[in-house]
């Protein structure tokens, strides 16, 4: 899975049979990471509100701290 608009990739497992379609989004809603597998969407952020979701376990294997800093980014949004 690639971050949107960096070069940054992680490992996770893709284990569900639905995903965001992208091209559905609302306008102040944009593609957070996207799987480098077959496209699909892996999570979503608000534009101008600090709103984002995951579709993976960012806390699981593969290495289990390669997304840890989400938690990092979501603890920073609340201050």
């Amino acid at each position: 899975m690639r971050r949107v608009g960096t070069d940054n990739c992680f490992v996770t497992s893709q284990n569900h049979g639905f995903a965001v379609d992208s091209n559905t989004l609302p306008a102040d809603w944009e593609p957070l990471f996207v799987n480098m597998n077959d496209g699909t969407n892996e999570g979503i952020r608000h534009k101008t509100k600090p709103y984002f979701s995951a579709q993976f376990h960012p806390e699981a294997s593969s290495g289990p701290r390669d997304t840890e800093f989400l938690f990092d980014e979501f603890i920073a949004l609340l201050k």
